[in-house]
């Protein structure tokens, strides 16, 4: 008992000259790559209302809202050589004969007003204007030569006979120098000389700070620091005067943190504190991308902006953390670290340093570290146990003593990644975690056991508190194990994990809580229960971290307490196995990363941790903290809202309004930002309603834009999220697409009109058609009755037809017997000369010539003719008046298409009077030769 409580007194009082003198070091994040535009020199830096932080840079004005970097071209491409921010939507800038200001328009860019060009620009010839304040009712722009206020509508010129260095405000005052002169006070437009300011003669006032509540601290380039007091000037710590001569004083500024930023030519940043002891120094010798400062400004979140020769530098501090980053790679990646002999060990990738505990709070600490000679390789942790350094080495398990001289301990002949302390069966026992399997040593007997059955690399071992052994595998899962009595083997064992088709993750991680083992694998939590003999989930510790993601290892602090780790945060948490809360939380920030799938956090004290990164460590000093861990976060705000159209024209909307956006307009464009998004890391997450279900992933970016949107109304969601998982109240911003032309009130004006006209011309259609159907029964009816009409006079025609052809016939006929009988009689009476019989034979003669009369039988053809082919004759004589009857004859002889020898028995006529009449007629009709005569009166109708 008594050594115990000898241990812990002498632990106590080995930490805590550490605890002590931990300073508050802070992260150095270089801006210099293309991608921020800020390589070329930068002169001044300002900040509005809304963290945004503005440049004067060698290429015009430079923007930075925390995500995107904007350039504003001054005129001419000027030098931005100074600025000062009045608001959010008014900058006023000054450069080589030439100073303005800049209002920012409705789509959120700034545009350049020049106000200069109100004066004769001879005042001002080859002057560059360095310095502009803002005052309460007026804005001063200082050159070299004069100094012009301007107080928002006229400007006035404030000359001095041997001109100015710089304009200071201090407080609500303003100083400036003569140059190599006397310091003045400047009120309204009066210049008053202070009084015993000329020992500054021959030398730069470069700086004029606040000091006390109304004394200041006056910064020259060659004869050092000053305190006035308002009567007098006295020297200030004359052994920071040298440092700052030697370095030559450029610019600087008080801190909210209570403590002096200065920038110099040469040799880069120093903090002092108000003795004028300097707390660190910032160069290129640690994290600085350049040595030559030409101005320094303070954000909101109390963090400082270094305006480089060469680039922009972010000078970070993080609460209740120092950063010890190693910017040339000197000490490696840092793996475990511990407090011994008033000293702090690190065990890196390249061996074990230490560096005393009165270095650590000086600057450039991690130069004064030094390599422990024996310890050159892969160091994986660093443990204290009974008062002694074990380093756990590639080459085996080592111990460093006092002298620092290094010892290895029991020959295992293989690499150890852990060690820790156990108690098993009233043995006190060391586990060894090494490349190969276990190894157990009884500390009482420094006797090594090295179990067979579980022959694999172990990165950790512990017992629970009914016995088992869990042993966690370098890469795979965790096993349990039930040790011999006599330490030489396991009894049994059981393997969760490493595809073990148990439904486990395939890697796992463990720490205990009151004694029993707790896992850690997929960013979710597990317990073995021994009642049932299983793994369960613990919903508990699942609930505390359903926001977190990346879960990577959890690190035992005391007690209840513990650190979670991810990928790019830090948390540290209580639990008792029947509530957890995280109670405090880190969001790492940029160009801080934690040596990737070896996360660790050493605890050095109760009150003291190092976080071990790739390039160095942070040193946790506890602060104050609440149960919630959860940090508020500013909510974002609108920049701009454009609109597109298909032609890809654009359209800026004023946000001050209720916003309908024209159809044709439909694209839609947000731009947005939030305070301190570049120092808190901070991304953005978006929702639309109606278009989105849900939030986006968290993004960094300041803009997002929704294509052809359809009319209606909308609401637009946008809040800002960290690291660490909280987000911000979300800004709503409401608007509504509008309805297109086409479906206008006046639109649906015209469709009624268009549908009342379309129904009126279908119902002419529709009457029409039924007038056309009527129309058509009445045809088909008249057809029918026409159809029967034309069938009765075709059978009428086809009966005149007959009538005809029989009267034709029948005349022919007659006529043809009527000569056969004369021609009998004829022969008869030439045979016969009896004078009786001549009056016979005259008689008959007579009575047949009287027969052969074909006046009577033309009469009658032709009037059978003249029923058939109406009006034939008539368009003969029309077409060729020069017929005769006789021609009329033959021509309706050859209408019906008699031959010839029955035109001649018709007509009573020989063959060959017939042949000559047809000769005549067709030289009366002109036909040609070739053309068939009878064809020529079928033809006509």
């Amino acid at each position: 008992m008594g050594s115990i409580i000898k241990y812990i007194l002498l632990s106590f009082f080995t930490f805590l000259p550490l605890i002590s003198v931990f300073p508050n070091k802070p992260h150095v994040i270089n801006l210099s790559t293309d991608r921020y535009k800020a390589d070329n020199k930068n002169w001044s830096i300002g900040e509005d209302e809304k963290g945004v932080m503005y440049f004067g840079n060698d290429i015009g004005l430079l923007e930075f809202d925390g995500i995107e970097w904007r350039l504003n071209r001054m005129p001419n491409s000027l030098i931005a050589r100074s600025i000062a921010v009045l608001s959010h939507n008014t900058v006023f800038t000054g450069s080589y004969e030439e100073f303005g200001r800049w209002d920012r328009d409705v789509a959120g860019k700034l545009v350049y007003t020049s106000l200069s060009d109100q004066l004769d620009k001879a005042l001002f010839k080859n002057d560059d204007f360095w310095k502009i304040w803002i005052a309460e009712d007026c804005v001063y722009f200082q050159s070299f030569s004069s100094i012009y206020m301007y107080d928002y509508k006229t400007i006035k010129r404030i000359p001095a006979e041997n001109g100015f260095l710089f304009l200071s405000k201090i407080r609500d005052e303003f100083l400036v120098q003569q140059m190599l002169g006397p310091l003045y006070r400047l009120k309204g437009s009066t210049l008053t000389k202070i009084e015993g300011s000329e020992i500054f003669r021959d030398t730069d006032v470069r700086v004029i700070l606040p000091y006390s509540t109304d004394e200041y601290l006056i910064g020259t380039a060659t004869k050092g620091l000053y305190r006035y007091d308002g009567t007098s000037f006295k020297e200030w710590n004359p052994l920071l005067s040298g440092v700052l001569n030697s370095a030559e004083l450029n610019c600087g500024i008080f801190s909210s943190r209570g403590t002096y930023f200065f920038g110099t030519i040469l040799n880069g940043v120093y903090q002092v504190d108000v003795d004028g002891n300097i707390l660190d120094h910032i160069s290129t010798e640690s994290t600085l991308q350049n040595n030559t400062i030409l101005s320094l400004y303070e954000d909101k979140a109390a963090n400082v902006w270094a305006a480089l020769d060469k680039g922009i530098s972010y000078i970070q501090y993080i609460d209740n953390m120092s950063c010890y980053t190693d910017k040339g790679g000197k000490t490696g990646a840092v793996y475990g670290a511990a407090l011994w002999n008033d000293k702090l060990f690190i065990g890196t990738n390249q061996g074990v340093f230490y560096i005393t505990a009165d270095n650590l709070d000086k600057p450039g600490a991690l130069a004064k570290m030094k390599l422990i000679n024996g310890t050159q390789g892969q160091v994986w942790a660093l443990k204290v146990i009974d008062n002694k350094l074990y380093c756990c080495h590639n080459k085996g398990l080592k111990e460093i003593r006092d002298n620092l001289s290094v010892t290895d301990l029991f020959d295992i002949r293989t690499g150890v990644y852990n060690i820790s302390e156990a108690r098993y069966k009233d043995r006190d026992l060391l586990f060894l975690s090494t490349y190969q399997s276990l190894k157990i040593v009884d500390k009482a007997t420094d006797e090594v056991y090295d179990p067979r059955q579980i022959s694999e690399p172990v990165i950790n071992a512990d017992v629970d508190h009914i016995g088992n052994v869990w042993l966690e595998h370098f890469n795979r899962g965790i096993y349990r194990c039930k040790l011999d009595d006599d330490l030489s083997g396991f009894q049994t064992f059981s393997y969760y994990g490493g595809n073990n088709k148990d439904g486990l993750p395939y890697k796992l991680k463990m720490f205990k809580v009151g004694g029993r083992i707790v896992l850690l694998g997929n960013n979710q939590f597990y317990t073995y229960d021994d009642i049932s003999n299983k793994i369960v989930p613990n919903t508990i510790l699942d609930d505390c971290f359903k926001s977190v993601k990346n879960l990577r290892q959890v690190i035992h602090i005391r007690n209840n307490e513990f650190w979670a780790l991810t990928d790019a945060s830090v948390y540290q948490f209580v639990y008792d196995g029947y509530e957890a809360y995280i109670t405090e939380s880190y969001n790492l920030g940029m160009n801080l990363s934690l040596v990737n799938a070896y996360e660790n956090i050493s605890i050095l004290n109760d009150s003291t941790s190092l976080v071990c990164l790739d390039n160095g460590f942070l040193l946790y000093k506890k602060g104050q903290s609440g149960k919630d861990g959860s940090k508020a976060l500013s909510p974002p705000y609108l920049e701009s809202l454009g609109t597109r159209n298909s032609n890809g024209e654009y359209k800026y909307i004023s946000l001050s309004q209720p916003v309908e956006i024209p159809y044709n307009y439909n694209t839609v464009t947000f731009r947005f930002s939030v305070e301190n998004a570049f120092s808190s890391n901070l991304s953005f997450q978006y929702m639309l309603e109606g278009v989105d279900n849900t939030w986006s992933l968290p993004q960094k970016l300041n803009q997002v834009s929704y294509a052809r949107l359809p009319e209606g109304k909308y609401t637009f969601l946008v809040r800002t999220i960290d690291n660490l998982g909280n987000h911000s109240e979300p800004l709503i911003y409401q608007f509504k697409v509008a309805s297109p032309w086409y479906q206008s009130i006046w639109a649906y004006m015209f469709y009624i009109i268009v549908f009342f006209a379309i129904m009126y011309i279908v119902w002419l259609l529709i009457l029409r058609r039924y007038r056309n159907l009527h129309l058509q029964k009445i045809r088909n009816r008249e057809t029918r009755r026409l159809r029967t009409l034309t069938g009765e006079l075709q059978q009428e025609v086809e009966q005149k037809n007959a009538e005809l052809l029989t009267q034709t016939s029948f005349i022919i006929q007659k006529n043809e017997l009527i000569l056969k009988i004369k021609a009998i009689i004829d022969d008869f009476s030439s045979r016969n000369k009896s004078s009786a019989l001549i009056p016979l034979s005259q008689k008959i003669n007579a009575l047949l010539n009287n027969n052969m009369n074909t006046e009577e039988d033309w009469k009658t053809f032709l009037l059978k003719f003249e029923e058939k082919h109406t009006g034939f004759f008539k368009k003969m004589k029309t077409l060729y008046p020069q017929l005769t009857n006789s021609d009329l004859r033959l021509c309706a002889c050859l209408k019906l298409n008699l031959e010839t020898k029955e035109i001649a028995s018709l007509m009573n006529l020989s063959i060959r009077a017939v042949e000559n009449s047809r000769y005549r007629l067709r030289k009366k009709l002109n036909i040609l030769p070739s053309q068939n005569l009878n064809e020529f009166f079928l033809d006509i109708d």
